[in-house]
């Protein structure tokens, strides 16, 4: 009977300390704008199904594409040239006509592995030709 007196008191206690809920407002001042929505201009060329692009009054290219929720306009972008490829990240040690001998760092240190000539994979390929360029 003492600790149900308890938490009466406290649950009252915590009743009044509790702010009144606020009243629910109108759904008008809750309402957001909407976007407008996005069609594809007449004068757009058709790439593909669902694909469209056109050029807007400033001379910018756009293109359009059609999506489960609507038409969605995006800039076009222009190909990005090929890059050259990257210098390869392990390092020739030393090589013979029949293996070589390859070190990479690590964020565990230093890895040192040998690979036959004839198993070489594309970096390990592209570190002994950067070691055979530099090499006198």
């Amino acid at each position: 009977m003492k600790h149900f007196i308890w938490i009466l008191v406290f649950g009252c206690a915590l009743a009044q300390g509790v702010p009144a809920q606020k009243a629910p407002q109108k759904a008008a001042a809750k309402k957001k704008a909407e976007p407008a929505a996005v069609s594809v201009p007449a004068g757009a060329e058709k790439l593909e199904d669902g694909l469209w692009r056109a050029r807007d009054a400033q001379g910018k290219t756009w293109l359009y594409k059609k999506t489960p929720f609507g038409i969605v306009r995006t800039p076009e972008e222009k190909p990005q040239p090929a890059q050259p490829p990257e210098a390869s990240s392990c390092r020739v040690v030393k090589a013979d006509s029949v293996e070589a001998v390859f070190e990479k760092n690590t964020p565990f240190g230093r890895r040192t592995w040998t690979r036959r000539l004839a198993e070489l994979d594309e970096e390990e390929r592209r570190a002994l030709e950067e070691w055979k360029k530099a090499k006198p």
